[in-house]
């Protein structure tokens, strides 16, 4: 075997690098082909062989106790993998398969033997190499020790504030005429529902319905909500609104807590208010809480507009889906679909219930949340269709960024119906760029914003479900500087309140 070339100056870029130090490298290995779907790598494997990807595409995946495949990476051409395992010689934990066609290189212990002995040098700088990527993987792997909090994080600085106490209410403001009109009307409302509540508890013990008292409890908690824009206004230039906000929850906070929505919204087990079974208890529409009034206030809750306008987005981006792929399939053509972050998936399996061409439908459903992802696989794929699904956990702001990167193939739909609100300006315009990245030369970007309507003071002041409402001028604005230009066209669902910003690839 001929002497490898010189191992490269510190002044030569990296993708050089590379390339130089891995074609000699490479001549050691044995390079096998696998086919699409074979496995190549699976949990319990001998751990004394590492890979290179020299051409297609793998999938890095787990099976999780309920029998969900979830993918955690997509590895392209130029990358190793399991190279942690071969030099730490843990057992596998990953299923590692291919995409397409693939070849691989294999590193043995026989090759990296061979490697050492024959040129010390080369193997010393091909350990260093090695040595910085599993740096790098780990690295973004302890990023993510609370990956959920972490995701709920970053996605916008309002969204996780929350009335934590009772303080004292200031001097001043109990003096004020503002703390008068507001408080007086509370009072109202607060002994109104405490007295509806106890005749509504006395009347479910005995098995009896008071109809006469449900209708006054939904009148009630509609004038509560029709206050909260005069109690806006009358403590605009205060000084004391968020004082007095917080004074307004905590006065109704013992009657809200007992709707399932309102608790959810609140609290954000998950960090965040719209996480994939907030998004199931608003699609299935059904009113549970603790007792009647519980009832009551939860079905308050599901009538809002936020909710008939997440009821309705979902029946909107079935169209949407089926509009756009309907033509790709007229030509034979594949639809490739992504959707970021997915939750339930509720609106592509409607898609795909009512497609006579699901056969040529390939969908990448990707979400932080593996929960979400399990229950998409338990209790909505559970029909027959012929698509390939393929469910990813991944941080979608990280992507968005580029810090998380992954072999996709380019795609003709991408989609996300319930992301956009969170995120900042700078966020929501990384998005739509990575997103025209991944994008074929015709493929469709459809991102979800609400708009500010005035109900939504309800969820803001109240629930703290605080989002970021953007106007049809507004997403145009966003679009502007992005590769995309300003070829938008915004659509909306049917209750007017979830606005939709619809871009094609040139």
């Amino acid at each position: 075997m001929t002497s490898p070339p010189a191992v490269p100056t510190a002044s030569q870029d990296a993708s050089s690098l590379t390339t130089s130090l891995l074609e000699p490298i490479l001549a050691f290995a044995v390079v096998r082909s696998f086919a699409a779907g074979e496995p190549i790598l699976a949990p319990g494997a001998a751990t004394n062989t590492f890979y290179f990807l020299v051409s297609g595409a793998v999938e890095v995946s787990y099976t999780d106790r309920s029998d969900t495949r979830i993918t955690v990476a997509l590895i392209g051409a130029g990358e190793f993998f399991g190279e942690i395992g071969y030099f730490d010689g843990e057992s596998r934990v990953r299923d590692i398969q291919a995409v397409d066609q693939v070849r691989v290189g294999i590193f043995d212990s026989d090759v990296m033997d061979s490697l050492r002995e024959q040129h010390p040098s080369l193997f010393t700088d091909f350990i260093l190499f090695l040595t910085q990527k599993i740096c790098g993987k780990f690295r973004r792997i302890a990023g993510e020790r609370e990956p959920i909090a972490g995701y709920a994080d970053s996605l916008s600085t309002r969204h996780a504030s929350r009335y934590t106490e009772a303080k004292p209410l200031p001097a001043p403001l109990l003096h004020s005429s503002q703390w008068h009109s507001i408080s007086s009307r509370m009072e109202t409302f607060k002994s109104e529902l405490f007295n509806l509540s106890h005749r509504l508890q006395k009347t479910e013990a005995e098995g009896k319905q008071d109809l006469e008292s449900e209708a006054r409890c939904h009148a009630v908690l509609a004038e509560l909500n029709g206050s909260l824009a005069d109690f806006e206004q009358t403590m605009a230039g205060s000084g004391y609104a968020e004082v007095m906000w917080g004074y307004v929850f905590k006065e109704i906070f013992p009657y809200l807590m007992r709707s399932r929505f309102a608790e959810r919204a609140y609290f954000k087990p998950k960090g965040y208010a719209g996480d994939f079974l907030m998004m199931e208890h608003i699609y299935a529409n059904i009113p549970k809480g603790e007792g009647k009034l519980g009832e009551i206030i939860d079905d308050f809750c599901l009538q809002r507009p936020g909710s008939l306008a997440i009821r309705g987005r979902r029946i909107l981006m079935k169209e949407q889906l089926m509009r756009l792929s309907g033509p790709i399939a007229a030509r034979g053509g594949v639809t490739r679909i992504m959707n970021l972050a997915c939750g339930p998936n509720r609106e592509l399996f409607d898609f795909l219930a009512d497609c006579e061409y699901s056969e040529s439908v390939e969908a990448l459903c990707v979400d932080i949340d593996s929960e979400a992802l399990q229950y998409t696989n338990q209790y909505v794929n559970i029909f027959p269709h012929r698509a390939s699904i393929r469910l990813m956990s991944e941080n979608v702001i990280k992507w968005s960024l580029g810090r998380a990167k992954h072999h996709i193939e380019p795609l003709d739909i991408i989609y996300s119906a319930g992301l956009c609100d969170y995120l900042d300006p700078r966020l929501f315009r990384a998005l739509i760029t990575q997103c025209h990245r991944h994008l074929k030369p015709g493929g469709a970007l459809l991102l979800g914003n609400f708009t500010f309507y005035p109900d939504s003071l309800f969820l803001d002041k109240l629930l703290k479900w605080e989002l970021i409402y953007r106007s049809e001028d507004d997403l145009r604005e966003l679009f502007a500087p992005t590769p995309f230009g300003d070829g938008v066209k915004v659509l909306v669902e049917q209750s007017g309140v979830n606005l939709f910003a619809l871009a094609v690839k040139e």
